[in-house]
């Protein structure tokens, strides 16, 4: 399976969320689990590792959030992309106290674990290229948003 084929269009979304975080991950959760993607498992996981290992990210661009969880939780793998129209508090990855404003989300899931690390390579380079965040920043719809990064993974691939 290449990268790119962890995008789906109906994984990507805009969205609004007043409750922070666990609102966030249940909206997260709601629709993985009904599209088939997740396990039950998945919610407590994807929270219970937040928790512990922080997941955002302060760019030179924006904060954004890589979450993920742990294979077992995984039926099929995706890259479920996420804008906030309201920024949630993320904890900083590496840190127990510092926190960021996430505006972008990519919630991961792996079914094989070897996968997750070509992948956050691929992201992190991608956080760090002016251009595609820029382009991210932008009004952009649910189906441009998809379209910009699964084009860089092509470009990138």
């Amino acid at each position: 399976m290449t990268i790119d084929e962890y995008f789906s269009e109906d994984l990507a979304d805009i969205i609004e969320v007043e409750g922070g975080q666990d609102e966030f991950f249940s909206y997260i959760f709601q629709k993985l689990k009904q599209k088939g993607y997740v396990k039950e498992s998945f919610f407590t996981a994807l929270k219970e590792r937040e928790k512990e290992y922080p997941t955002g990210l302060k760019t030179h661009f924006m904060g954004v959030a890589i979450p993920h969880t742990d294979p077992q939780h995984i039926k099929k793998p995706f890259i479920f992309i996420t804008k906030l129209k309201k920024p949630i508090r993320f904890g900083q990855m590496g840190s127990v106290d510092e926190q960021v404003e996430v505006h972008y989300s990519f919630v991961l899931g792996f079914d094989k674990g070897e996968q997750q690390l070509v992948l956050l390579q691929n992201l992190m380079a991608m956080f760090s290229d002016e251009e595609i965040m820029n382009r991210l920043s932008e009004d952009v719809s649910e189906k441009e948003m998809y379209a910009i990064v699964k084009q860089y993974y092509i470009d990138k691939g």
